[in-house]
């Protein structure tokens, strides 16, 4: 019997020193949510401004746990990419994007600000530097930003 007890209190002991399982940092983002993005892009030929195009959007976004301990994989309409987490805060690297419609190609290249979560609601502003050649002979360019909050469902 004494041998029990013992052997009961070293479990017990042993058991109580372990430390438990760390959280995952990643997981507070993990989920799928509903975005409303607002801005415009200015665009000039020289210096005359021509047009200004807004970049008004709603969608649907995820984000799940990617393969490496500080990433996520962020799915929106279609596109992916991954974001790192540092300092509770997510960093997505800067994306170009070429879009072309009949005689007209437009390059769009973003930068993030590091996106930030608070109260289920997701924060981060993109600029946005934009370059339309249209028939190879004319060319425009411009920038702007983009403020884009996204909310958990």
């Amino acid at each position: 019997m004494k041998k029990l007890i013992i052997l009961c209190l070293a479990t017990l002991m042993i058991a109580a020193c372990e430390r438990p399982a760390d959280n995952d940092p990643r997981e507070v983002f993990v989920g799928d949510y509903t975005f409303v993005s607002k801005g415009n892009i200015d665009l000039y030929a020289d210096s005359l401004k021509v047009i200004t195009v807004p970049l008004d959007k709603k969608g649907e976004m995820s984000l799940s746990l990617a393969d490496k301990d500080n990433e996520l994989w962020m799915v929106a309409e279609g596109d992916s990419t991954i974001a790192r987490l540092s300092d509770g805060r997510l960093f997505i690297d800067p994306a170009t994007e070429q879009q072309t419609f009949k005689n007209l190609v437009l390059t769009l290249s973003y930068t993030y600000t590091p996106v930030t979560l608070e109260n289920d609601q997701l924060s981060l502003t993109s600029d946005v530097e934009a370059t339309a050649t249209y028939k190879e002979t004319y060319t425009l360019s411009g920038r702007g930003q983009v403020n884009i909050t996204a909310t958990k469902k």
